[in-house]
């Protein structure tokens, strides 16, 4: 009777544990994240020549945008970006946070940017729904045209407890034909970059 006693106890003690949290050197030593696409919730678009019509942008190439991660999921390969084996592609909260820009603040003529502080902010905001594991998600900040260029946060977060893990700031160039593949082709540059060289610079401080 006192060893089943004690046997709830060591139960009991274990499931009030707190759940293991996960430190900056997980995110290079794990193989499997979920990715949550990218979220456009803080974004400016920069110069008016360039994005004539904020609520088609809004409405459609949010969506569309995330969707070549599915589509065309063999050339935005996150998989093989952050060298993983096992990548799930969860796009519903994005799909909904990218619900709230107002179109008619979207579109702007000066420089735009936010630091970690903010990143952080954002990502106490998610309910992803899951308490185990990481995630990874975009944070975009600006399409620039008078620089051609796409600025977004890349983000690991604890799933547990929405703690940032790893963020860095990067910028691609943008090109190509019609507004979403040259706008695509500033984050397509981005993880060109992180799988040839920065995921291995980055992994070298953990």
């Amino acid at each position: 009777m006192k060893k089943i006693i004690l046997l709830a106890t060591a139960v009991m003690v274990f499931s009030a544990a707190p759940k293991a949290q996960y430190t900056t050197a997980d995110v290079f030593k794990t193989e499997y994240i979920t990715f949550y696409g990218l979220d456009f919730s803080n974004i400016r678009l920069i110069g008016t020549d360039g994005f004539s019509n904020p609520y088609v942008i809004k409405t459609q190439l949010f969506d569309s945008w995330n969707n070549l991660f599915l589509s065309e999921s063999d050339k935005y390969d996150i998989a093989k970006t952050f060298y993983k084996s096992g990548v799930k592609t969860s796009l519903d909260l994005v799909s909904e946070r990218n619900t709230m820009p107002d179109p008619l603040e979207l579109v702007i003529n000066k420089d735009y940017s936010f630091g970690e502080d903010k990143v952080r902010a954002i990502i106490r905001e998610y309910d992803t729904g899951v308490d185990e594991g990481i995630g990874l998600v975009f944070i975009m900040e600006s399409f620039d045209k008078r620089a051609e260029m796409g600025y977004f946060w890349v983000t690991f977060f604890d799933q547990s407890n929405n703690e940032v893990l790893f963020a860095k700031h990067v910028g691609g160039k943008a090109g190509g034909f019609g507004i979403r593949n040259y706008w695509a082709k500033s984050y397509y540059n981005v993880m060109k970059d992180i799988g040839k060289k920065l995921w291995n610079e980055w992994s070298k401080a953990y």
